[in-house]
C-alpha cells in the first residue's frame, strides 16, 4: 500500500513539474535581451500610467504564461504612443495567442529563429494602419487551406487569397485596416502591403512591408512584401500572384531605387546597415537585396573649416517637384555621416541649427561629399540642377509556360470571386426619403462607400427627418472618400452635432470649425462627448482657446520619436496618455477646442492651427515665445509661352524654412492652386519655390527659386519650368500594314489620324498599367481636341474580366483590342531589336512613316503628359 501511494506521489510531482515546466517555458531566451526588454517594459509603464488599469491589468491575469508575458512585455517596451493610448491589454493578448497558435499549427512555426518570429510574426503592427482583430480572421479562414504545405508553397497560396479579397486601385493616404481593406476589396499599394503582410504573420510566415521611400525615375514610390521561407527572405507583389517568389512587375524598378527600407519593430540585431535607429524601433537598408548599393560618406564643416558633429544629413532624391529626404543620418563627433544608395543622382542636405548648405552627388562617379555650413536663411537666389536617376538592370526569370498559364488561369478565377463580391454592392439608389438631402446627394455617399454601404445607408436613414439646426450633406462632404468606406454609423451619429449658435457665429464658421468629426487623417472616432464629459471640467463656462493652448501646453509632452510609425492618435489617447507627436496633439487641441465649442481646424496643407475670435479666423502656434502668425501674400503666375498649366506636386512646390531645412507645403488638389495666378496667404518667412521637368527616361531639370515672404507684403513669382531639349530619339520602324489583331481587317495605317497613333501594350492586373490609366485620364480633354487614335492593346494572356474600361473615363478615342499571344508586339519587337520582359505598360508613338518617335516603359508616374508633350 506504502509503495503504492509512494508511486501515486512521484507520479504527481512529475506531473507537476511538468506542468510547471511548460508554464515557465521562456519566449525570450537570450538571458541579456529579456532583461533589456523588462528593463524598457518597466519604463515604459511607467510612461503609460495614465492608462495603467486599460493596458497592464491584463498582466495580472491568472492564466497568463511566462511565455505570453514576455511577449506582452517585448510588445508594449516598443510600441507605438498610439498603440499604447487607443487599444487595451485584451487586445494585445490576443494577438500574442493568436501568433503563439500559428506557430504551434503549422509545420514551419518550429523551423523560425526566435529573432524573426519575434520581430516579423508576433508583431501586431505594419505600418499607420487603424488596428484591427484580422490576424485572428485570417487565421481561421486560411489555416485549412495551406496546412498540408511547404512553408514556401504556403506563401503563393496567401498571397493567392490575398488576390481574391483586394486589388489595386489609388486612394489617399490614410491606410485602412486590413479587414476595412477587405470590405472595400481594393487599396493602394501601401494598403495592399500591409493586408498581405498581416496575412502571412496570421498563419506564421514571417513577413516585412518594403518600400521605396520614393523613386528616382518617376514621381511616387512602392510598397511590397518580404516572406522569410526557410532561412531566406524572398519578395512578392502585395494581393499580385505571381508563379514563383522573388517576382514582380516592380523587379525592374527596384533596381532603379536610390533606397528601399522596412522598419523593425523593437531592439532589432539584424544583419542589414541601419539607417536610422531609436529605443524603440530600427529602419534597416534593403537595397542590396534589389540592386548595387554604393556606401556615401558626407563631411560636414563649419564656416572655418572644423567638423561639426550633430549635423543633421537628408540624402534627398528629386520626386514630386521636391527633394524628399531618403535616408536621414545625423554626423558622429568627427562630421562624418554616410548611407548606402542607389548609384543615381542625390542631393545632400546638411544643417545645424539655421545654419544649411547642400551640394549634389553623382554617386556613379563619387562616394565622398564636403559640405560647409554657410548659407542663412534671406539669401534670395535661383538654383539649377539636372537630376539623373540609375539606369536599372533586367533580371530574366524563366517561367515554364505551364507556369504562366496556371498562373493566369488563376488570377482571372480570384478576379471573378472579388469582381462576385463587388457585385453585391447597390447599383443605384433604389426607394428613398430623406429630408436633409437630395436624391443625387445620397446616391454619391452610399455609391462611394463601397462593401461599407450598409452602415452609410443607415445613418442617412437614421437621420431622414428635417431638424432645425441639422446640415446632413455638409456634415457627410467634410468626410474623406475613405471615411465613407470605413467609419461605423454609430460613430457619425455620435459626432454628429447641430447649429444651435446662431448669435455665437455664423454658419459657416459652424460648417468649417464645429461640425466636422474630420480633422486630419486620422481614423475617426468618437471624441466630442468624451471630451466633454472629461477634459471641459478643467475650465469655467467662458474658456478660450488660449485656455485650451495653454493646457495642452502644459500636460501633454511632446516626444518626436515615441509615435515612430506617424498612425495619429486619438484625441481621447492624447488626453489620457498625456504624450503626443506634434501632428495626434494638434489633432487634439482642434478637436477639444470644438467640444467646448470654439471654432477651430487645422489647415493640412500648411499645418497651421486656426481658431475663430473676434470676428475672423487666426493662426495659433504652439511654439514658445512665438506670437499669432504675421502673414504676406504670394501670387504665383504662369508664364505665357508654357504649352501645359503647373500642376502642384507634379511640376513645383512651395516650402517655408524650418530650423536648417524646407518643409514643403502639401497643397495637392487644393482648390487654392487650381487656376492661375494662384494666391496665398503665407507667414512671413524664408522660401523656396521648387519646379521640375522629366525626360521620359526620368532625367529631371530642376529649378530652385529662394525668396522672402515680409509681413503685409506682396510677392510674385513665375511657376517656371526648364524646357526639355527635343531629343533625337527613333526606336526604329513598324510595318504599316501589319493588323494588330487577327478579327480585325484594319491596318495599323488605318488606325493613324492626322499624322501620328498612340500605341499602348498593358496589362490591366498590374499597377503600373492603372497609372497610367489615371494619367492619361489627367488629360483626357486635350486627348479628345487632339483626336488621333490610342491603342489600348491587351495581350491576350493578360486579359481579364475584373478590368472595366468605364471605371476610368478615359478618352473617347482610346480603343481596345486584344494581341493573341502577343504576335503584334512581338513582331514589332523583332523587326526594331528591342527587348521586353513583361514590363507593362510599353507605350510608342508611330508617325506617319510607321517610325516609331516615342517609347515608354515599366512604371512612370507622368506618362500621360509625356505622351501629350510628345504629341
Amino acid at each position: 500500500m506504502g509503495n503504492r501511494i509512494n508511486s501515486l506521489l512521484v507520479l504527481v510531482v512529475v506531473i507537476l513539474t511538468s506542468l510547471t515546466s511548460c508554464k515557465e517555458k521562456h519566449f525570450i531566451n537570450d538571458v541579456e535581451y529579456r532583461n533589456q526588454v523588462h528593463k524598457d517594459y518597466l519604463e515604459r509603464r511607467e510612461l503609460a500610467k495614465g492608462r495603467e488599469n486599460q493596458l497592464f491589468s491584463v498582466m495580472d491575469n491568472g492564466d497568463i504564461t511566462l511565455e505570453e508575458r514576455e511577449a506582452l512585455e517585448f510588445l508594449y517596451a516598443y510600441m507605438p504612443f498610439s498603440d499604447l493610448a487607443d487599444r487595451d491589454g485584451d487586445f494585445y493578448l490576443e494577438q500574442v495567442r493568436s501568433a503563439f497558435e500559428a506557430r504551434d499549427f503549422f509545420s514551419w512555426g518550429n523551423t523560425i529563429p526566435e529573432d524573426v518570429f519575434r520581430h516579423f510574426v508576433l508583431v501586431y503592427r505594419v505600418n499607420n494602419e487603424n488596428l484591427d482583430t484580422a490576424r485572428m480572421v485570417f487565421f481561421d479562414e486560411l489555416k485549412d487551406r495551406i496546412k498540408d504545405m511547404s512553408m514556401y508553397d504556403a506563401a503563393l497560396e496567401v498571397n493567392h487569397w490575398c488576390h481574391e479579397k483586394v486589388a489595386y486601385r489609388p486612394s489617399d493616404s490614410r491606410t485602412s485596416s486590413p479587414l476595412a481593406t477587405i470590405k472595400t476589396s481594393y487599396g493602394r499599394c501601401g494598403e495592399e502591403s500591409t493586408f498581405t503582410v498581416t496575412a502571412m504573420r496570421a498563419v506564421g510566415i514571417p513577413a516585412r512591408q518594403c518600400y521605396t521611400p520614393r523613386w528616382a525615375h518617376t514621381d511616387s514610390n512602392h510598397a511590397w512584401v518580404e516572406v522569410w521561407i526557410d532561412g531566406k527572405w524572398y519578395y512578392l507583389g502585395a494581393c499580385e500572384p505571381d508563379a514563383r517568389l522573388d517576382m514582380g512587375w516592380f523587379s525592374f524598378p527596384s533596381t532603379r531605387a536610390m533606397m528601399v527600407h522596412s522598419n523593425a519593430f523593437g531592439k532589432y540585431k539584424g544583419t542589414e546597415e541601419v539607417n536610422h535607429q531609436t529605443n524603440l524601433f530600427s529602419r534597416v537598408n534593403m537595397l542590396g537585396n534589389y540592386t548595387e548599393a554604393k556606401k556615401v560618406t558626407v563631411n560636414v564643416i563649419d564656416e572655418v573649416g572644423k567638423p561639426v558633429p550633430d549635423a543633421v544629413v537628408d540624402f534627398k532624391l528629386y520626386n514630386y517637384a521636391e527633394y524628399y529626404p531618403i535616408v536621414t543620418r545625423t554626423t558622429d563627433s568627427q562630421g562624418v555621416a554616410f548611407a548606402s544608395v542607389g548609384k543615381g543622382d542625390l542631393l545632400i542636405w546638411a544643417a545645424k541649427d539655421d545654419a544649411y548648405n547642400y551640394a549634389k552627388i553623382d554617386v556613379r562617379e563619387s562616394d565622398n561629399v564636403t559640405i560647409q555650413l554657410a548659407r542663412n536663411s534671406g539669401d534670395e537666389y535661383v538654383e539649377l540642377f539636372e537630376m539623373m536617376p540609375p539606369k536599372g538592370v533586367v533580371n530574366n526569370i524563366n517561367l515554364t509556360q505551364e507556369e504562366i498559364n496556371v498562373n493566369n488561369c488563376r488570377l482571372q478565377y480570384e478576379d471573378s470571386i472579388r469582381n462576385a463580391y463587388m457585385a453585391t454592392f447597390p447599383k443605384e439608389l433604389g426607394k428613398f426619403s430623406n429630408e436633409n438631402l437630395t436624391e443625387e446627394q445620397a446616391w454619391h455617399y452610399i455609391h462611394n462607400s463601397e462593401g461599407n454601404y450598409a452602415e452609410i445607408q443607415k445613418f442617412i436613414n437614421d437621420n431622414s427627418k428635417k431638424t432645425d439646426g441639422l446640415f446632413l450633406n455638409e456634415y457627410l462632404a467634410s468626410m474623406s472618400m475613405k471615411d465613407l468606406r470605413d467609419a461605423k454609423a454609430d460613430v457619425l451619429q455620435a459626432q454628429l452635432i447641430y447649429y444651435k449658435s446662431k448669435d455665437k457665429y455664423p454658419k459657416d464658421v459652424f460648417v468649417k470649425g464645429i461640425l466636422p468629426a474630420r480633422i486630419s487623417n486620422e481614423f475617426l472616432y468618437c471624441w466630442r462627448d468624451y471630451l466633454k464629459k472629461n477634459f471641459a471640467p478643467h475650465f469655467d463656462k467662458n474658456v478660450t482657446y488660449s485656455d485650451v493652448l495653454d493646457w495642452t501646453k502644459n500636460n501633454v509632452t511632446i516626444d518626436v520619436e515615441g509615435n515612430y510609425f506617424n498612425c495619429p492618435i486619438s484625441p481621447m489617447g492624447v488626453y489620457e496618455l498625456r504624450y503626443s507627436d506634434k501632428h495626434s496633439r494638434d489633432i487634439f487641441f482642434v478637436a477639444a477646442c470644438r467640444a467646448l465649442d470654439i471654432p477651430a481646424y487645422l489647415d493640412n496643407a500648411t499645418n497651421q492651427l486656426f481658431v475663430y475670435e473676434n470676428g475672423d479666423w487666426n493662426i495659433v502656434t504652439f511654439e514658445e515665445g512665438k506670437p499669432a502668425a504675421e502673414t504676406g501674400m504670394l501670387v504665383l503666375t504662369q508664364p505665357k509661352d508654357l504649352e501645359i498649366k503647373p500642376v502642384y506636386r507634379t511640376h513645383y512646390t512651395i516650402a517655408k524654412f524650418d530650423g536648417g531645412d524646407f518643409v514643403t507645403f502639401d497643397f495637392k488638389n487644393d482648390e487654392r492652386v487650381e487656376n492661375y495666378p494662384v494666391k496665398l496667404e503665407l507667414e512671413a518667412g524664408y522660401y523656396m519655390l521648387s519646379t521640375g521637368n522629366r525626360y521620359s527616361d526620368g532625367t529631371t531639370m530642376s529649378r530652385l527659386e529662394f525668396f522672402n515672404i515680409v509681413l503685409g507684403k506682396t510677392v510674385s513669382k513665375q511657376v517656371i519650368l526648364r524646357p526639355l531639349v527635343p531629343r533625337d530619339e527613333f526606336y526604329g520602324s513598324i510595318d504599316l500594314t501589319a493588323k494588330p489583331q487577327k478579327s480585325d481587317e484594319r491596318s495599323v495605317a488605318d488606325f493613324i489620324k492626322k499624322d501620328k497613333l498612340v500605341v499602348c501594350f498593358i496589362d490591366p492586373n498590374r499597377e503600373p498599367t492603372r497609372h497610367l490609366f489615371k494619367d492619361i485620364t489627367a488629360y483626357k480633354k486635350e486627348f479628345e481636341k487632339w483626336n488621333g487614335n490610342i491603342l489600348m492593346v491587351i495581350p491576350s494572356d493578360k486579359r481579364t474580366d475584373a478590368f472595366d474600361r468605364k471605371k476610368w473615363n478615359l478618352p473617347e478615342n482610346c480603343i481596345f483590342m486584344y494581341d493573341e499571344n502577343s504576335e503584334w508586339m512581338n513582331r514589332i519587337l523583332s523587326s526594331t531589336n528591342q527587348s521586353f520582359v513583361d514590363n507593362y505598360p510599353l507605350v510608342y508613338i508611330v508617325d506617319e512613316k510607321g517610325g516609331l518617335i516615342f517609347k515608354s516603359e515599366g512604371y512612370r508616374i507622368g506618362t500621360g503628359e509625356l505622351i501629350y508633350k510628345s504629341l
